[in-house]
């Protein structure tokens, strides 16, 4: 089946890469993550060969990829199985690392378990050198909050509808709020940002401005507030920290449609808590090339 990665042939040329030529390994973040959060994975291909290595695609192979199965061994293979990698020359000894976020370019989106693999073909042996294979799970988190808002006109998908959710998340060491935004007509999640540390008991405040930006307001800590931005169509706009040393700082519309935080004072831009989502017409995405 083209979709798969790697066809049924190619799988009986896999190699694991502690014996090869090419050390292969992957890196992934934790093992569980909310539905429609960026998997972010780290591949990284050291060149044992004992002189310079040029990987490129060559016709029914592509040199970087991955192998994913969901469930009990159903493979899936990525959106473009036509994707196109650009040449990539490791000197010898050196490692070629990269990060990419497994969302954009497979359909690990629904819940359940899955497992990954980085797969590297090495065109010298017509062998794909292997990674470990690791458990990944894809959940959801609990519901807090959701409001349904048109796209104004002029912005991309005018005049269709989004659904901005709230979701709380257990994560390994601390309980974080998730924003996330699907697009009501097909059911598609544009986007799911993690915003911060959710103390218990703690909700947060939510307005939107006169563009449909929601503002989420919340507290991180002690007189410690994150004011977050999301867009209408999943774009992340940043995120400020708010202080209030002697007051309940709130999260108010003033009668002009403008947003003001009360009762505390801004301290600085956060570091950025999620990266620039592509627009409508940019997902899926093909495999970037380095």
């Amino acid at each position: 089946m083209k979709s798969v990665l790697l066809s049924l042939s190619a799988l009986s040329v896999l190699t694991l890469s502690a014996s090869a030529q090419l050390e292969v390994s992957i890196d992934l973040a934790r093992t569980l993550y909310l539905r429609g959060e960026p998997i972010e994975a780290t591949v990284k291909v050291r060149n044992l060969a004992g002189k310079d290595v040029t990987l490129r695609d060559l016709p029914g192979h592509q040199w970087f990829g991955f192998q994913i199965e969901r469930g009990a061994d159903n493979p899936i293979g990525p959106f473009d199985p036509e994707y196109r990698n650009a040449p990539v020359t490791i000197l010898t000894g050196e490692t070629l690392e990269r990060k990419v976020n497994l969302l954009k370019l497979y359909p690990v989106n629904e819940m359940g378990p899955y497992k990954v693999q980085a797969a590297i073909y090495f065109p010298e042996t017509r062998k794909y050198m292997v990674s470990q294979r690791l458990p990944v799970e894809v959940t959801d988190g609990k519901h807090l909050w959701s409001q349904t808002v048109g796209v104004p006109q002029g912005k991309e998908g005018g005049g269709t509808y989004r659904e901005m959710e709230l979701m709380s998340f257990q994560l390994p060491r601390e309980r974080a709020l998730y924003a996330r935004v699907t697009d009501q007509t097909t059911g598609d999640i544009l986007a799911t940002f993690p915003l911060g540390h959710m103390l218990v008991g703690m909700n947060p405040s939510t307005e939107f401005d006169d563009q449909n930006t929601l503002h989420v307001f919340h507290m991180v800590g002690p007189n410690t507030y994150w004011l977050s931005k999301i867009g209408v169509n999943g774009e992340w706009l940043g995120q400020t920290i708010y202080t209030a040393p002697k007051s309940r700082a709130m999260l108010r519309k003033k009668p002009d449609g403008s947003l003001v935080v009360v009762g505390a004072s801004r301290k600085q831009e956060a570091a950025p808590g999620a990266p620039p989502v592509p627009k409508l017409s940019e997902r899926p995405v093909a495999i970037p090339a380095q």
